[in-house]
């Protein structure tokens, strides 16, 4: 069974770990260990598109509103606009693109100021994803050392995936845009490592020290929704067996086997 197969392959790492898997299609579903709460690490990033498109259904902001990049809007670590020179003049479109496709930190930070940390929140209140929160910008040490953390449910944002695939968050318009920017996620290490080209995959990608998470959708021919957590692990090992999990489910969701537990 999925459940005893998922298990068996976590064995006995140590850390915490959460998976969650949905046939979409039997709308069953069973999950693993932690669906509750995580340090988002990368994963605010989808938080902040979903913030995104809110607003511009509201018309709040709009796609080709400018924004003049500042070299204190700097970041290190993943992206490019880190290394593009002082005063480019970006859109809404290109900072919303650029964070997710090339997971870039700097052009995050950039929205969650134009945004509004409050409206990101209230947004994932409306919505009832109550758990799930952004407290910080990335880099922030600060802030950090303060107490103050992002977190995001496991849980709620499999809720988020099941709502884009039906086009019932915030429109119909705004998920399928939605889904097509992070089916253009290229940090391909973990849930698509198995997979060709022909499987579509939309999901985004979180990591920091210890911490490792890969939630999305996988279309297959018979499509789910795979949601893995996991924080005080080896990123390295923790990576390998995410890998196989998101194959253990693909080849699960190709038999007439369902999961072995459900969620209530």
């Amino acid at each position: 069974m999925l459940l005893s197969k998922i298990k068996d392959r976590i064995g006995n790492l140590e850390g915490r770990f959460g998976i969650y898997y949905l046939d979409i299609n039997s709308g069953e579903d069973c999950y693993v260990g932690n669906t509750d709460r995580f340090i988002s690490a990368g994963i605010l990033k989808f938080q902040v598109l979903i913030e995104v498109f809110r607003q511009l259904e509201d018309k709040i902001i709009g796609k080709n509103d400018i924004y003049v990049l500042k070299d204190e809007d700097k970041v290190t670590s993943i992206g490019a606009l880190s290394n593009i020179h002082e005063g480019i003049r970006l859109t809404i479109e290109d900072l919303y693109k650029v964070m997710i496709a090339v997971s870039d930190n700097t052009a995050c930070n950039v929205l969650i100021k134009i945004l509004g940390m409050d409206n990101i929140n209230k947004t994932m209140d409306d919505l009832g994803f109550a758990n799930t929160k952004v407290n910080r910008l990335l880099y922030d040490y600060e802030s950090r050392e303060r107490g103050l953390e992002n977190y995001y449910s496991l849980k709620e944002m499999a809720e988020a995936f099941i709502r884009l695939y039906e086009g019932q968050l915030i429109s119909k318009q705004a998920s399928n845009e939605i889904l097509t920017i992070l089916k253009f996620q290229q940090r391909s290490y973990i849930m698509p490592y198995y997979f060709g080209e022909n499987i579509e995959i939309a999901h985004q990608v979180g990591e920091d020290e210890g911490i490792i998470h890969d939630l999305g959708i996988i279309y297959a021919e018979n499509p789910f929704v795979l949601c893995m957590g996991a924080d005080g692990v080896d990123t390295r090992k923790t990576e390998s067996v995410m890998r196989d999990i998101a194959y253990i489910c693909y080849k699960n969701s190709t038999d007439t086997t369902k999961c072995s537990e459900s969620r209530t």
